[in-house]
């Protein structure tokens, strides 16, 4: 322990071996994404339709695996959790191969759903523990290198797209299964990361969804994670059907996108380590995400040379948005957190974005390309709102832990 009672600095073996695991996770992700509709549609030969709906049901049904596996990673450590998670993806993803139907594709996407809902629980409690007092600056630092991860397997990605051969897909799957291997590997690497103890104050562990202003907090998080679907989703779509722009904007959108968060997520993130700064940096996303909408849509009435300038203007604003909302959400969902729960809490957290980015397709499509302007201004309106009241519902959750706190000092 360091002088004052602060526990000392951890050595940076384990949070190499993490980064390591993780790196290679995001890596096999970036590879397979991309790929995993064209190869049900064109090597399995399933409808598109249905492949969607497939895939949106099962990430639907795969985020109520977070709390639970949170929740296991705080009682057993989360190590043990996160090598047997990353196994038993592994072998999920490998089940893709004998996928023949319709039947076999929704069952198998299930699994494969149950284990991505559960590993940003098991990342955080791994984060959590291995990060140390700066763990809000070391996650920023990771999602930096989940990006580029992302980039680099996305580019291995479309030389399969370009071969289009059962023979690429299969390459690419393996690879994708490799990756969680390797992942576990390194994440047993750690050594054993002891469980925190039970609530000094009641001897239980508290329920992180019977946390009311915690649960509020990620759910307004969700709605201001829509900035997702926003630059993956409905820009594509918009700058090739409704702007003059050229349709190769699109991919100098997404590398503009992800080079920015590597360059500078990390500086974004100095100076928001507590649950309220957090809050503050959440409240500036909003505005931030709102403007970029505004010049996106404005790139439709120009034409083609000011639409593609508004529309690199529009995701770099965008991109800063979301580096502050980054920053934000990892020092609100870490510091709000009780230390013998990080894992069931970080679990909610992840449950609470996801559904922003799960129900973010339809609702987007729904005021963007349906509504017209009004659905835009409405847009811009619901997020600059949403970012406004998280600061309140924090301040609320952090009163409530006092609270808790003081309950329990007799």
């Amino acid at each position: 322990m360091r002088a004052g009672g602060r526990p000392a600095p951890l050595s940076p073996g384990p949070r190499r071996s993490l980064t390591a695991a993780l790196f290679a996770r995001y890596l096999g992700t970036g590879v397979w994404t991309p790929l995993q509709v064209l190869f049900f549609v064109r090597i399995v030969d399933l409808p598109t339709s249905r492949v969607v709906a497939g895939l949106t049901v099962a990430s639907l049904v795969g985020l109520l695996a977070g709390p639970a596996a949170g929740r296991l990673a705080d009682r057993f450590g989360p190590r043990e959790v996160g090598v047997a998670g990353l196994l038993v993806q592994a072998a999920a993803s490998a089940a893709l191969l004998t996928v023949r139907d319709f039947t076999g594709f929704v069952v198998v996407i299930a699994l494969v759903a149950l284990g991505k809902g559960a590993f940003p629980a098991i990342s955080g409690a791994l984060i959590a523990h291995v990060g140390g007092e700066d763990k809000v600056q070391y996650r920023a630092r990771l999602y930096s290198l989940q990006n580029l991860a992302m980039v680099s397997g996305s580019l291995l990605g479309g030389i399969v797209l370009q071969l289009d051969s059962r023979t690429g897909y299969t390459v690419a799957l393996l690879a994708d299964m490799a990756s969680y291997l390797l992942a576990a590997v390194l994440v047993a690497r750690l050594g054993h990361l002891p469980p925190h103890p039970q609530d000094p104050g009641t001897g239980t562990r508290k329920r992180a969804l019977a946390d009311r202003p915690f649960v509020a907090v990620s759910l307004l998080a969700g709605v201001l994670v829509m900035f997702e679907p926003f630059l993956a989703v409905l820009m594509p779509v918009w700058i090739a059907e409704h702007t003059q722009a050229p349709r190769w904007t699109i991919s100098l959108c997404f590398a503009l996108s992800s080079v920015l968060v590597v360059v500078f997520q990390s500086r974004v993130a100095r100076g928001v380590e507590t649950p309220g700064e957090g809050a503050r940096a959440l409240r500036r996303s909003g505005p931030a995400i709102a403007v970029a909408v505004l010049l996106v849509h404005a790139a439709a009435q120009v034409p083609q040379t000011a639409a593609v300038a508004l529309l690199l203007a529009g995701t770099a604003v965008l991109t800063a948005g979301e580096m502050v909302f980054t920053a934000g959400e990892y020092a609100v969902s870490f510091g709000l957190a009780p230390a013998h729960a990080q894992g069931e809490y970080q679990g909610v957290f992840g449950l609470g974005t996801g559904l922003g980015t799960a129900v973010g397709p339809p609702v987007l499509s729904t005021l963007c390309l349906a509504a017209g302007p009004l659905g835009w201004i409405a847009l811009c309106g619901v997020m600059v709102g949403a970012g406004a009241a998280v600061p309140r519902v924090v301040r609320l959750a952090e009163r409530d832990t006092t609270e808790r706190a003081g309950a329990a000092a007799p």
